[in-house]
């Protein structure tokens, strides 16, 4: 062979070579993936003082939930961006089983839908968001929360989600740190319906601590303020659990923009009105101040049973108020797989003072505002048979 084609073949080789190796760091370089998850759940209830009349109702899942889990979808994404960076999304639909009816007041992707940049100072998120104090009390709390009235209603002093929210997350080893701040989006008023939230937490051994800070203001710039504490504690089978919450509001303080926005702030209740029965979030017209705590405990007696139970307490006092609501609920949880759970629930609810006759009633009396007692009664009981599918 020539020198002359030697060379020429040596540079086509070199050429190739370094066309191979830049596809291939490349490629590298712009992994991506995007993966398709969900988790849809149905129940069988039945719950009794359901009317004035103290009827029993049967129905398929409790205001569109069973009693664990709240049913969704949702598309999450990663791409490799080098150097330590990635870029992630993620979009969550929420739905009611039953129906097949959007949840979240009808909105597409009610559960979360945000962007996020990571890197070696962590992660920023940008976008529809859970709000720092649910995400602390779900770390610690027996079922993570839960989804149906019966057992979740601490999230009405708590808010859900922000829309137009900014999250900085970080972790230090088992330390992290969260900041956010949710913008209100009202011309020529900087706070309203804006939120701030701060936290730490601990993680290590399966063993879980929180504390949390949170202050959010409706659309007149009304706040409500909220510190939480939490613990999960393993100790071989056992989990126990515990969490305190203290929510502050000023007078009027209203999420829902007078009944017409339910999801701009934060999806708390929806506020009693002189034309609705009142709520646990109801509207009050004087300072307002919830004490609430939950205390539980789980057991995993082998990887296909396991078994929760727990207590919850709220106490609302305000100006010529005094209230308490408790629940006390349990669980026999069967897995017949990773991915799929039969189970059987049963919860105890009681509401004294100042929402006394919550349940079953048809009053138009804000509870909230004037203190007149409600027409129901006194205590639920409900009984679920679920069954659960994760995918």
């Amino acid at each position: 062979m020539k020198t002359t084609q030697r060379k020429t073949l040596k540079s086509l080789t070199l050429a190739g070579a370094a066309l191979a190796l830049t596809t291939a760091a490349t490629s590298a370089l712009a992994q991506s993936s995007v993966t398709l998850y969900g988790l849809i759940e149905g129940a069988v209830v039945s719950q009794n003082h359901a009317s004035p009349d103290g009827g029993r109702v049967y129905s398929l899942n409790q205001s569109g939930e069973g009693f664990l889990s709240a049913s969704r979808f949702g598309l999450q994404g990663i791409e490799d961006l080098g150097g330590g960076m990635k870029a992630r999304f993620v979009l969550e639909n929420g739905f009611n089983s039953q129906a097949g009816t959007f949840d979240q007041q009808g909105q597409l992707f009610g559960r979360q839908a945000f962007v996020a940049l990571q890197g070696g100072w962590g992660e920023l998120a940008f976008g529809r968001q859970y709000t720092g104090a649910v995400v602390a009390i779900s770390m610690v709390d027996p079922i993570f929360i839960g989804a149906p009235p019966t057992n979740s209603w601490l999230v009405f002093l708590t808010g859900q989600r922000y829309n137009n929210a900014l999250t900085w997350t970080k972790k230090f080893g088992p330390f992290g740190v969260n900041l956010q701040y949710a913008f209100g989006g009202i011309a020529g008023q900087g706070s309203a319906r804006s939120s701030a939230s701060g936290g730490v937490s601990w993680e290590q051994n399966g063993n879980v601590f929180t504390g949390q800070l949170q202050q959010t203001h409706d659309s007149q710039s009304r706040t409500a303020k909220t510190w939480s504490l939490g613990a999960k504690v393993s100790y071989g089978q056992w989990k126990f659990h515990a969490d305190y919450l203290q929510s502050q509001r000023d007078p009027g303080f209203d999420v829902t923009n007078g009944g017409v926005d339910y999801a701009s702030i934060t999806n708390m209740s929806t506020a009693a009105t002189p034309t609705t029965v009142a709520a646990i979030g109801s509207v009050f017209s004087a300072a307002r101040r919830d004490q609430f705590f939950t205390l539980g405990a789980s057991y995993l007696l082998n990887p296909s049973w396991q078994f929760i139970a727990a207590y919850m307490y709220d106490n609302t006092s305000a100006v010529n108020f005094s209230g308490k609501r408790q629940t006390l609920y349990g669980v026999i949880d069967y897995f017949l797989s990773k991915r799929t759970d039969v189970y059987f629930a049963t919860a105890y609810e009681r509401v004294d003072g100042g929402w006394a006759g919550l349940f079953g009633t048809s009053t138009t009396n804000w509870t909230g505002g004037n203190g007149v007692k409600l027409n129901g009664y006194d205590n639920q009981m409900s009984y679920y048979v679920g069954l659960r599918h994760r995918f």
